[in-house]
């Protein structure tokens, strides 16, 4: 077909070929796809009125409907059935239209305020929306939806540790299947655990106990102190110190374990006594004592054979079993004291007799405080040269009223289990901390006099008169009272009326009133008991707070642990899956980043502050990437924390198949 005469228009303008009957009536579409048509006015023959044309828009007349079926079109799309014949049998056609059923149904109410359409991807299926509309089915009521939550922190795979289970499913060993609880249960919020190691892993299980669950997620600055806080210091003057304990306890601390662990070479003391050994004089020969016990005594440290502790063996020098009834209250000595479970009292284990020293003696065996030192040697030592002489310094009466406390606290446990402490003397309590006494070396003279026998209520009434002779001793700072009247009057000028009081009350318990004991003497300082726990209670936030800075310290040296054991190990220098490269080389380069920094001038650098961060960072697995480089600086990687905490325990558990 050829153009007609004077057609000056170019065909290839035209988005359609020409010649077509039933141009007109066929939407174009270039306003479909671009929303106008550039030819429109350059003679497009097709349909650009949308009410007319477009099928999507505008509604067609049934005749135009008819001619548009009849009338045969070659350049339509082949016909495809909606459904193919089963077995012979034609499906039947979808239902067009509404049904006139619908026209009587009640109209919509949804049950949930705020429910909106369902979307499309919940749509009810094709099959679901043949059937039949039934007037008399009950209103739909919606479901209440359980939120859904993911799984714990604690169920994660560790990387490369991904393995299928036997049934060849390998996702379920990953994602947890969701199961909804029922609405009248609150849904349990997991609980992450930041501290807890792989659990698969086997050299997880070696070097980290387990953990509680913890509310959230793991700082990087686990140095936090607990309070009480200390004084408000700017940033430029905190020290190293302010990471660790104060300076005074660690020492302290360090005296003790040093004190515990003393020997001495080339000793004369009996190898062995008993199932103890390693004996350690606590006192100098010179200054053995027999004003109390009637035998000379001295106390050695020595280490058990049994359980590897260390006790305190008091030897009674020359003591003999003459009698049936001191045989038996040395073996009721471990059975009564064992009963006695108070704080201001030293634990009593052991009685028994030994020849080991060259002579028949009494061992005493009792825990052991190092570096403990007695009332005596504390507040007696500096007195006056003439004991009968009264020295004009005191104990503070803070500390008195702290002493008191604690010595009725003793008494009540002593007294409570049926016992009699007998011995209350400054040479015999013990000072172990700032401020905390322990009454020592009871139950001696129940073996001692065991020949003659008192009254149980005799012997506590005889405690607190003996209580009442230290209080007095230790305010007049002297140990030899021959008049009780004056040195009533000398404690009255340095201590308050109330403290005389209760002094003076213990002192007249010889001869013996009715209804005296330790409970009623308790009554009496029940104000300073107050005083005296609250006071303790400060001293116990003081030590957690020192013990909140201490507290990841131990994680840091297994951090350090793994690093050392994994990298440049000589046995497997030749073999090439345990080479360095790859993960392993990744942990050297940390290591290197971490413990051998160098400033700019090529000096290295001593920062405790980087070394600390970078391990806490490594344990909490931290996604902040670092940069590490190669010491020829030739390779440079950037890695993330949580990538090198993963290299590095997958290096340790390897490690730990090979041994």
């Amino acid at each position: 077909m050829t153009d007609p005469p004077g057609d000056t228009r170019p065909t290839a303008l035209s988005p359609r070929p020409k010649g077509r009957e039933n141009a007109k009536d066929t939407f174009c579409r270039n306003v479909t796809i671009y929303g106008h048509c550039r030819y429109e006015e350059k003679g497009c023959a097709f349909n650009h009125d949308g009410a007319k044309g477009n099928p999507s828009t505008a509604k067609a007349t049934p005749i135009a409907t008819d001619s548009a079926k009849k009338r045969f079109n070659v350049d339509s799309p082949s016909f495809t059935p909606a459904s193919l014949a089963v077995n012979g049998n034609q499906t039947k056609p979808k239902a067009t239209g509404i049904s006139p059923k619908f026209a009587n149904a009640a109209p919509f109410k949804p049950k949930v305020a705020g429910l909106g359409s369902r979307p499309a991807s919940t749509a009810p299926s094709s099959t679901s929306s043949t059937k039949g509309y039934n007037p008399n089915a009950p209103e739909w009521t919606a479901p209440d939806a359980q939120e859904y939550l993911p799984p714990s922190y604690n169920n994660a795979i560790p990387p490369g540790s991904f393995q299928p289970d036997q049934n060849g499913d390998s996702l379920s060993t990953v994602f947890d299947h969701y199961t909804p609880t029922p609405s009248n249960q609150p849904a349990a919020q997991p609980q992450i655990n930041p501290y807890a190691q792989e659990g698969s892993t086997m050299g997880s299980r070696a070097y980290f106990q387990s953990s509680a669950n913890y509310p959230q997620q793991l700082q990087h600055h686990l140095y936090a102190a607990l309070p009480p806080h200390r004084e408000l210091s700017q940033p430029n003057q905190r020290t190293a110190r302010d990471f660790f304990i104060p300076e005074n306890l660690r020492q302290n601390l360090a005296r003790k374990s040093e004190a515990t662990r003393m020997t001495i070479p080339n000793s004369t003391l009996p190898p062995t006594i008993a199932h103890y050994h390693s004996l350690v004089p606590l006192v100098n020969n010179s200054q053995k004592t027999n004003t109390l016990f009637g035998y000379q005594s001295q106390a050695y440290k020595a280490e058990s054979n049994l359980d590897g502790r260390f006790y305190c063996l008091r030897r009674l020098q020359g003591y003999r079993v003459n009698e049936a009834s001191s045989e038996h209250a040395i073996r009721n000595i471990q059975p009564n004291w064992k009963r006695v479970k108070n704080g201001n009292v030293v634990s009593v284990h052991l009685a028994f007799t030994n020849s080991g020293f060259g002579d028949s003696s009494l061992i005493y065996v009792t825990d052991f405080h190092p570096l403990a030192e007695t009332l005596a040697q504390k507040h007696f030592a500096s007195s006056h040269r003439y004991t009968n002489r009264y020295s004009t310094s005191h104990v503070p009466e803070e500390t008195m009223w702290s002493y008191i406390v604690q010595i009725a606290s003793a008494l009540k446990g002593i007294h409570s289990a049926g016992l009699a402490a007998r011995v209350i003397d400054a040479t015999k309590i013990l000072l172990t901390d700032e401020g905390r006494i322990r009454l020592n070396a009871c139950g001696i003279l129940d073996v001692i006099q065991a020949d003659a026998p008192q009254a149980l209520v005799d012997l506590q009434r005889l405690d607190l008169h003996l209580f009442g002779k230290l209080l007095l001793a230790l305010g007049t700072n002297n140990t030899a009272q021959h008049n009780q009247t004056e040195a009533l009057q000398l404690f009255s000028r340095s201590y308050s009326p109330r403290m005389k009081q209760v002094t003076s009350w213990l002192l007249e318990r010889i001869p013996p009133r009715p209804n005296d004991s330790i409970d009623s003497f308790l009554l009496q300082i029940t104000s300073e008991m107050a005083s005296t726990f609250d006071g303790t209670l400060h001293q116990n936030d003081a030590l957690s707070s020192h013990l909140g800075i201490e507290l990841e310290n131990a994680r840091m040296v297994r951090l350090n642990i793994k690093m050392s054991m994994v990298l440049e190990r000589p046995e497997y220098k030749d073999d090439p899956h345990w080479a360095a490269h790859g993960t392993r080389e990744c942990i050297r380069l940390f290591r290197d980043y971490v413990f051998h920094q160098v400033d700019g001038q090529g000096r290295p650098s001593t920062d405790l502050g980087h070394i600390l961060g970078c391990l806490n960072r490594l344990d909490a697995g931290s996604e902040e990437k670092i940069m590490l480089t190669t010491r020829d600086e030739e390779t440079v990687i950037v890695v993330s924390y949580k990538e090198i905490k993963a290299a590095l325990e997958g290096a340790f558990v390897d490690l730990c198949r090979r041994a």
